[in-house]
């Protein structure tokens, strides 16, 4: 527990000191095994080449037969011909027989040679000619043959016995009027012969540019996506590399190269062959590495959970402070470089605790009740010119408009002094701004017009008192600039998000940037009651709360008053 944390990284290395004998082992073996694979991987890269080049050549070798066919302008002639009687196409079926029946004794490899004239005048002898139909519409290459402009496709076929499928379009000087289809079937036993001897203690797939394998030892796999044996990897998409990957719960190296008409050649060889011989001479001294390995291992994680959790257990005492938590004690942590820091961190909490105390929320509850008693005094100039109303009518004639004045000056204290509570209903809230926009009418007549857009649902929630009469008593006493034009004031109240907003728009003289920015941070005449305001907004519900203020000159003013949604008076 006393110990410092440099002599507990001592102790570790010391116990841990069969690091050496561990690097040694597993660096021969990495050495020898990265050789071993690089030299595997070449060697398959060189075969993959030599059967790429075997199967082009045989490829090739078809292509050139059909082209042979293709360009045949006689057999073109009988496929295009029209024939209206029976005995017409005798000689065709002569022709094409000795034709055909001539290029497969020259090719014993070839399994069939088919025509599918596109004449349906020509009857199909079911073995050289036939028809196009559906079975042949649904072959995958079949598509394709729109797009080769006469050039060979190879697919597989599916059947009882596997073959792949050279086709072609017959559009030799017709380009856009194709006359027919060429398709040579191939054994796959022809391809695989090309590659059967070196698929000793190794898989060799030849897939097609879909992934498709067209050959392989296991006739089983045929006709199946490559990626459903050896799983997805850099071989679908490159044309040369390597990988490994684990099939069938072995780790593999994969060797692909790509050939011509997007096939590809894959070969797979199981690492455990090829570094058999390397494990076995490593076996002995990874044992004794391995022993080492797991003391070591159970030393690490037994000091690492040990300073883990005490790093944890403090790190909740962090997060009790941060939550203005205090009340909790830090003891027995020994006096390490952690014991060092939980006892510092000890000591800031009771001193953060007593500046809390004894500092900040005295000076929090003198803030407040500084600004209590400010929103609670009379300002003078209004109740001077009130008082100078209610003289100057009753001097004049006992008018109506006396009792009107008086009656909304009474109501106007009556709500505003709500009985020392500095929260009120946002209802009540805007009858102090009625009663007071009543009064300054009766002194201004026609001087300013105000409009109301209240949302009457938020009258229930509660604001704090005297928010929204300072922006309008700012509006009458400061943006009227022609007197022969009325100052428009719009009072909204609306919500958003999850909060209301009180609006004061007027359209009046309005102010630049830089009074607009004066008057929220001003403490002198009007600009002490926006400040005011601002300030009892933020202290009561916090930053992200109070007051915004956009004026442009000679267009008005626009006052915004985010608050949070709070039920009942208090």
């Amino acid at each position: 527990m006393n110990l410092p944390l440099r002599g507990k990284l001592l102790v570790l290395f010391l116990f841990a000191s069969v690091i050496p004998l561990l690097s040694v082992s597993f660096y021969s073996y990495s050495v020898t095994e990265r050789q071993l694979v690089r030299q595997t991987h070449e060697n398959m890269h060189s075969m993959n080449s030599q059967i790429n080049n075997n199967i082009e050549n045989r490829l090739e070798t078809y292509k050139q037969i059909s082209s042979l066919l293709y360009m045949d302008t006689t057999l073109k002639e009988y496929l295009s011909q029209t024939y209206d009687k029976s005995i017409e196409f005798v000689e065709a079926y002569d022709y094409i027989n000795d034709l055909l029946y001539g290029v497969m004794a020259a090719n014993a490899d070839i399994h069939a040679i088919t025509l599918y004239p596109y004449n349906e005048t020509i009857p199909s002898d079911g073995l050289f000619v036939k028809h196009v139909d559906e079975r042949l519409r649904s072959q995958s290459w079949y598509e394709k043959l729109s797009k080769s402009y006469g050039d060979a496709i190879y697919s597989i076929v599916n059947s009882d016995e596997a073959i792949f499928t050279l086709a072609r379009l017959l559009n030799n000087h017709r380009l856009q009027y194709p006359y027919g289809i060429l398709t040579i079937d191939i054994k796959e036993n022809v391809l695989y012969s090309l590659y059967e001897k070196e698929t000793l203690n190794k898989d060799i797939y030849i897939v097609n540019a879909d992934g498709i394998v067209l050959s392989a030892k296991n006739k089983e796999q045929i006709s199946k996506p490559l990626s459903s044996i050896i799983g997805p990897g850099s071989w679908e998409n490159g044309n040369v590399g390597t990988f490994e990957t684990n099939i069938d719960g072995e780790q593999s190296l994969i060797v692909f190269n790509s050939m011509k008409f997007g096939w590809k050649t894959v070969s797979v060889v199981p690492l455990g062959l090829v570094l058999s011989d390397v494990r076995k001479e490593t076996n002995r001294m990874l044992l004794i590495s391995g022993l080492s390995v797991v003391l070591a291992v159970v030393l690490i994680f037994l000091i690492s959970r040990y300073f883990s959790n005490r790093f944890q257990t403090l790190y909740r005492y962090i997060r009790k402070v941060e939550n203005e938590d205090f009340i909790f004690d830090i003891q027995g942590w020994g006096r390490d470089e952690v014991g060092q820091l939980a006892e510092a961190f000890h000591a800031m909490r009771r001193r953060l605790n007593e500046l809390i105390n004894e500092v900040y929320k005295k000076e929090i509850l003198k803030k407040e009740a500084e600004l209590y008693a400010l929103q609670s005094q009379i300002n003078p100039h209004f109740l001077y010119n009130t008082l100078s109303i209610i003289s100057s009518l009753a001097i004049r004639n006992h008018d109506p408009e006396v009792g009107s004045v008086v009656s909304h000056l009474s109501n106007f204290y009556k709500t505003s002094l709500n009985k020392g509570k500095k929260n009120i209903l946002v209802q009540k809230e805007l009858d102090i701004t009625r009663h007071y926009i009543a009064i300054q009418q009766t002194r201004f007549e026609n001087l300013f017009r105000v409009h109301w857009q209240i949302d009457e649902s938020l009258y229930p929630y509660s604001t704090l008192k005297l928010m929204l009469q300072p922006f309008v008593e700012n509006a009458i006493l400061h943006a009227v600039w022609d007197d022969n034009h009325p100052l428009n004031i719009v009072i909204r109240l609306f919500r958003e998000a999850d909060g209301m907003i009180f609006e004061v728009v007027d359209d009046g003289a309005g102010m630049t940037a830089e009074q607009a920015n004066n008057a929220l941070q001003s403490h002198m005449d009007a600009g002490y009651g926006i400040r005011n305001v601002h300030e009892r907004i933020q202290l009561a519900y916090g930053p992200g709360y109070g007051v915004e203020l956009f004026s442009r000159r000679g267009i008005g003013t626009q006052v915004r008053i985010k608050l949070p949604l709070h039920g009942g008076a208090g």
